[in-house]
Order: C-alpha cells, then structure tokens, then sequence
C-alpha cells in the first residue's frame, strides 16, 4: 500500500503541489520591500484545527520544491508529520540591479556580525515573517530554517536560545573559522532541544567542504549538549547542487526523530514497553507541540515483541490499552486471546479471538487464515473435554 502511495505522488505530483501551494506578496515593514514568498498547506489543512510544524526555506525559487517534493514523500512513509513550508525567493536581482540573495544573507565573516540589510533580513524572518505565518497559515512552534550554501551559513546567525527556530538544514554551507566557533557554542551548550543538520559532497565546492570539516571536527573536541540532535552527510558523487535532493530526506527525519514509528532496535533494552510507548508521544507533544494518537502500527511494534518475549502480564496490558483507544481494531482482542490461551482459559480465549475476527474488515486479504485460529481453539476445546 505504501509502495502505491509513492508511485502515485510520482506520477502526479503537479496535481499535488497545485491544490496546495500558494504565491503571496509579503509587504515587509521591516525590509520596507515586498517580497515573493511561496506557502505549501498540508491536505488535512482546511479540516484541521491544530497547528502544523513550519518549515522556512531560503533560496525559495529552486528550494521550496525540493522540500515540498522530499516532505510528501516522507509523509505518505509515516517518516514525518504534516507541515506547513514556506519558500522565501532570493534569486533576483532587486532595484539597484544587486542579487537579493547577497544583500539579504550579508555578514561580516571574520566578526561573524551580520550587517546591512543582512541585519533586517534577520529580524524580517525572526519576527515578522513568523508572526504572520502563525496568525494566518496555523503554523505552530516548531519551526525548521533551511538553506543552501551562502543562505546555509546565513542560517547559523538564526541559531540562538532566542531563535524561533528549533531545526536547522544547512546544505553546502560555508563555516568560516569565526563562524564554525559561534556555532560550535551554541551547540555545546543550549537551553532548548535543537535539530542540526548539515550536509557536503565529493564535488562541492572546495572551500565549503573543507570547511564543514574543520567545523565537524572542532564540534568533536567537547560533548554536545544532550538536547542537540547533530548529524552531518558527505555524499559520494554528488555536486554543490545535486546533493540538495539527498540531503532533505536525511534531514528532515534528523528533525523528527521521535515522530517516527518504533523500531525493534530502540526497544531491545526496554522492559515496560506500554510505558515507553506512552512516553514517546508525551516526547512527540512536548518537542513538537503535536497532539498525536497513539498510531496502531506503534501499538502492534510493541504486541509482537511481547508475545515474543512470552511476556504474558505485558501484553494483557498491551491489549486492554489497545481495546481502550481502538475498540472497533481487532488485535487488541486477539492480544487478549492469546494470554487466555496461555492462561488455558481456552473457552475465554474463544470468544475474545471471535470478537477480533468479527472486527475484520471484508477487505483483509488473508481473512481466512484467521479464521483458522477459531478453528484451532474450538478443536483444543473439545480434545480437553
């Protein structure tokens, strides 16, 4: 099914991003200009009252769509939540003939202070930018920045325990020696949980990639603080531009790393896996200010490793809890089934394992086979007579 869901936004993604994009002109105060910024809606937006994580691309005119493109796919995979992304463009050349790009990203590399409108552009997406996405688009407090190569170093000077942001993708950037220091500290000790990603390539460009790894390296001479989540990519093959797409997949799932679906590896040493399975979501809504449900494929992650533990008072909780939040989903009752089976309550274990297959949908391929089970406990029923 999922294999489907890929193949189909493949193959009509014009249909996708057109229902959902919009193409606004944003009159900065701050910047005292206008500017063209590009807003992409998640499809549950207009049935939806919760705020949506923000992600904020700079370079907006070749950016916006890699991160709209890579952020669906990821989505249909269950990889990442529903967001709202925004593209501000750069690339043009504004009225006294300078690319945008350069006067809004300026700074001074050996101070690391931002000047000119490098200054105002800060505050521009900081405060007023947010602002507005916040009271008018549903975007909520986690917030991403995004660049490529100058946006990219740019980017760092948002990185701040006052910085709106709490994920940065940074593909390509430049980290002079000054920089690579500020960022460093920042990243040693902070006062918020903070998602930092940052990427490179056999044929970027020379000076970026050796100084992302004397970047690298220098973060490595002390302990990150526990609240950074720090991962850095060099791709083999890949140029200054190419890399982008394979940076974004990598990058946003640096972000959400506790959205994801349990895996069995993070489980290998938990005992109480209810109660890790509870504190994951109060992890999801504390990080990501996200409401979410307790989703059944994280529930039926932590039944099999149960039932294979022969962890039999575990999975009776695991059910019961089941049951509670999804009455009308039948594995909570087959859960429950197999602890009577083990208790040799077989005639309890009957009816509950009928009660699950009554929950089957027509639509379950192998629905025979579960039948088998009913039929397999009827006849240890009657051999125990």
């Amino acid at each position: 099914m999922k294999k489907a869901i890929l193949l189909l936004l493949a193959l009509i993604p014009s249909q996708i991003f057109s229902q959902q994009t919009l193409v606004k002109i944003f009159k900065s105060e701050v910047l005292n200009e206008n500017r063209t910024i590009r807003i992409h809606l998640p499809k549950s937006y207009d049935s939806s009252n919760v705020n949506y994580p923000l992600a904020i691309t700079l370079d907006g005119e070749y950016m916006f769509y890699n991160l709209v493109g890579n952020a669906e796919l990821l989505l249909a995979n269950n990889k990442i939540p529903e967001m709202v992304i925004v593209g501000i463009d750069q690339n043009y050349k504004d009225n006294a003939e300078k690319y945008a790009r350069w006067q809004d990203c300026n700074y001074n590399s050996e101070t690391t202070e931002l000047k000119d409108k490098g200054v105002n552009f800060e505050k521009f997406i900081n405060t007023e930018l947010i602002s507005y996405l916040s009271k008018n688009y549903k975007a909520g407090k986690y917030k991403i920045l995004a660049g490529h190569s100058l946006t990219a170093s740019y980017s760092n000077f948002l990185l701040s325990n006052k910085s709106a942001f709490n994920a940065f993708i940074l593909l390509s950037p430049y980290m002079p020696a000054s920089l690579s220091q500020k960022v460093s500290n920042n990243l040693w000790k902070t006062d918020k949980n903070l998602s930092y990603y940052i990427s490179t390539s056999d044929y970027d460009l020379r000076g970026h990639s050796s100084s992302i790894a004397k970047f690298d390296s220098l973060l490595h001479t002390k302990q990150l603080d526990p609240k950074v989540t720090y991962t850095i990519n060099k791709f083999k093959k890949e140029t200054h531009y190419s890399l982008i797409n394979r940076s974004f997949p990598k990058a946003l799932m640096n972000c959400f790393q506790e959205f994801q679906l349990i895996t069995d590896d993070e489980l290998e040493n938990e005992k109480d896996l209810l109660a890790y399975l509870k504190n994951k979501y109060t992890k999801i809504k504390q990080l990501y200010d996200l409401s979410l449900p307790i989703r059944k494929d994280d529930i039926e992650s932590i039944y099999w490793i149960a039932e294979d533990r022969e962890d039999w008072n575990l999975l009776k909780r695991i059910g019961d809890f089941s049951i509670e939040l999804y009455p009308d989903y039948a594995d909570g009752y087959f859960m429950l089934s197999t602890v009577e089976e083990q208790n040799q309550n077989y005639e309890m274990a009957l009816q509950l394992y009928k009660k699950g297959y009554d929950k089957l949908g027509d639509d379950v391929l192998n629905k025979s086979d579960f039948y088998r089970d009913i039929e397999r406990l009827e006849k240890i029923m009657k051999e125990s007579k």
